[in-house]
């Protein structure tokens, strides 16, 4: 599926710059990562935001991509992705979450297609604001140390997919939806440099393997073995049948978020037929009333 999808987004890409774009750019990116969900996050109960962060828990990200520019305020982008994500109960201060005491991190690889609008020239005309939203393909595998050990905890069905009845194994891929607001600098001919919160909202709630509720752990070891019932429950809690079978483990009304913090480095590898210097920060010229008119962007 994972290879479906990146292959339409290159066909789309290259459809682009054979029909559309004025200019092409590449780009290259570093970030940090960060994962909105179950684990760890605000001191009280509520829907996954800014206020599940956990700094401590932040990891980092990697990218490549291309930028298709149509015109000086649209273009499409496409880019590759891979970032680490992970979050701990024990970085919290919220009484159910820390006693949950359950922590996860995971690999992901993510494909993405974006659009982007131009919003705002700085009076030097070096500076652009812009705002992008698009689609995206992602896989993950949640994983976890117990005693020394990596468990991939999808294996284990910590929530019962392998040992009750109807409950099925999660998926280790899911769409995304990225969006977010940007900033870009020139720094020479066609080079810029750019800034922005990239954020995506996914179709899971299983990144971090916590989404339902406990299930009798005589289950889970008939299904799995031990260690699937000691990753399930590791609390340590003093609340009385914190950890009953039926009792909350995780929030199934909110899906999974992460997001990144990308600082990347953008080049113009050329322009198309028409000419466009949307984005690749050179002096492009345009005539106007007979005189030549400088501009970026």
């Amino acid at each position: 599926m994972i290879n479906k999808t990146l292959t339409l987004l290159i066909l789309t890409t290259s459809l682009s710059i054979k029909t559309y774009s004025q200019s092409v750019n590449f780009m290259f990116g570093v970030s940090s990562s960060h994962f909105l969900g179950d684990l760890g996050g605000k001191p009280f109960l509520g829907t996954n935001d800014f206020q599940d962060l956990d700094i401590l828990s932040t990891r980092y990200a990697v990218t490549t991509g291309f930028r298709f520019n149509f015109n000086k305020y649209f273009a499409i982008r496409t880019n590759l992705w891979y970032a680490r994500v992970s979050a701990n109960d024990k970085y919290t201060s919220n009484r159910e979450r820390r006693g949950r005491n359950l922590n996860f991190y995971s690999n992901i690889f993510e494909g993405d297609l974006t659009a982007e609008i131009n919003l705002y020239n700085s009076r030097n005309k070096k500076g652009m604001w812009y705002l992008f939203g698009g689609v995206g393909y992602f896989t993950f595998n949640p994983k976890t140390r117990l005693n020394g050990n990596v468990y991939e905890l999808r294996d284990f069905g910590t929530e019962g997919q392998f040992a009750v009845s109807g409950k099925e194994p999660y998926k280790l891929s899911s769409l995304c939806f990225p969006f977010g607001i940007g900033h870009k600098w020139a720094v020479g001919r066609g080079q810029y440099l750019s800034m922005e919160l990239n954020l995506r909202k996914s179709k899971t709630d299983y990144i971090d393997d916590a989404s339902t509720n406990y299930v009798d752990p005589n289950l889970l070891i008939a299904a799995k073995g031990p260690d699937a019932a000691a990753l399930a429950d590791r609390n340590i809690s003093d609340i009385p049948g914190f950890s009953s079978p039926g009792a909350i483990r995780g929030d199934p009304k909110n899906n999974d978020t992460f997001f990144f913090i990308c600082f990347a480095y953008n080049i113009t590898l050329g322009n198309g037929k028409k000419g466009s210097d949307f984005g690749n920060m050179r002096r492009g010229r345009s005539k106007m009333n007979g005189r030549q008119k400088c501009h970026q962007f």
